[in-house]
Parts: C-alpha cells; structure tokens; sequence
C-alpha cells in the first residue's frame, strides 16, 4: 500500500500524524521520502504562457481539438 503525505511546511507534521502512520502500518516496513518542492516559476515561463493563450484566442481556428484528431483517425484505421 502506498500513501502520500502532503504538507506546506514541515511545522504541520505533528506527533498525533506520527501516531497514525504507527498504528495503521504497525509492524510493516515503512519507507518516509522528504522532498522538496520549489514553487518558483521564472517570469519568462509565465510570460510564454500568457503569450500563448492570446495567440490560442485569437487563432481558434489554427488548432485542432485532440479528441476531434483521435476521433477521425480511428475512423480511418476502421476503414482499412
């Protein structure tokens, strides 16, 4: 059985949750992974997301809808 802990900062982890993971593995072998997240996005990541939405609103018709794609090929692959 596997479980995921998730936590915004390590002050959240109390004894009682130290407890509960005790008694629900209780002899098991248990494994505890720490690892780090980095919530930091570079500016120039946010600014080419933001520059792709615009081109995507006002070039609707320049994309394809994947499931519409998906759809018609499996419809010529029943045809062959």
């Amino acid at each position: 059985m596997n479980a995921a802990f998730h936590f915004t900062s390590a002050h959240e982890i109390t004894p009682e949750i130290i407890d509960v993971i005790k008694h629900a593995y209780q002899e098991k072998p248990v494994s505890i992974y720490i690892q780090e997240y980095d919530p930091f996005v570079p500016e120039w990541q946010i600014q080419e997301v933001r520059r792709r939405d615009v081109v995507t609103e006002n070039n609707p018709v320049c994309f394809l809808d994947v499931d519409k794609v998906m759809s018609e090929l499996e419809n010529e692959l029943e045809m062959v």
